[in-house]
């Protein structure tokens, strides 16, 4: 139960079906990248097999657009192009992930990935933890920066990275505007259950953290 001025919500996650959200977690954002751009598609499949030949630092300033630590697991932030769900931000945080993997292992550590769909990894609040923004309502992690229209995939090793870390206790100000927009009316019945999410992607649209830098504006 949290309370966000005076209105008491219930939460619900999502099932724990880890071969069900993988299954449509995986095919729906596969099928929106195939329609938008079927060479973009083809190009991320192939795009999968190379691995850049670089530091793992330099690699992560390049491709990640923030990171933190906690223990020894790391959250990338992977930012979306525009203000609905952007399937090409998937895709890019997916292929990031296979590829920080291999080099890491390739500078002689272990390392264990966890894909934006972990269902045995609660990234939004592992990011929230290390400092890279905190939870909203829905339990998505609203960055300073770029709001919740964000990736996050985790890596858990013992490599140093040394990354060049900027803890923020900023991002979502509990404004309710998800709450009020969202189609299961959450602020009249007091519940919110991700079980029944119709994927309208209006809590991400309304939030008006993060709405500047878009690239693409709707």
């Amino acid at each position: 139960m949290r309370e966000l001025k005076n209105i008491e919500i219930q939460f619900i996650p999502l099932s724990k079906d880890e071969k069900k959200i993988r299954f449509f977690g995986t095919l729906i954002p596969a099928i929106l990248l195939l329609k938008a751009s079927p060479l973009r598609f083809l190009r991320f499949q192939f795009a999968t097999l190379y691995t850049p030949n670089v530091g793992v630092k330099e690699f992560i300033a390049s491709d990640a657009d923030d990171v933190a630590r906690i223990g020894n697991m790391w959250v990338f932030v992977h930012r979306w192009d525009s203000m609905e769900f952007d399937p090409f931000a998937f895709a890019r945080a997916k292929l990031f992930l296979k590829r920080i993997t291999r080099l890491v292992k390739k500078a002689g550590y272990k390392a264990e990935p966890f894909d934006p769909l972990s269902p045995e990894m609660n990234l939004p609040q592992l990011g929230a933890e290390a400092g890279l923004g905190n939870l909203s309502p829905y339990g998505l992690l609203v960055h300073p920066k770029y709001g919740p229209r964000l990736i996050l995939t985790g890596l858990k090793t013992e490599y140093n990275l040394e990354c060049n870390m900027q803890p923020k206790s900023e991002g979502c100000t509990d404004c309710l505007l998800c709450l009020h927009e969202c189609p299961q009316e959450p602020a009249k019945g007091g519940v919110i259950d991700l079980g029944k999410c119709q994927s309208c992607t209006k809590c991400f649209e309304v939030c008006p953290i993060g709405r500047e830098v878009c690239r693409t504006s709707h």
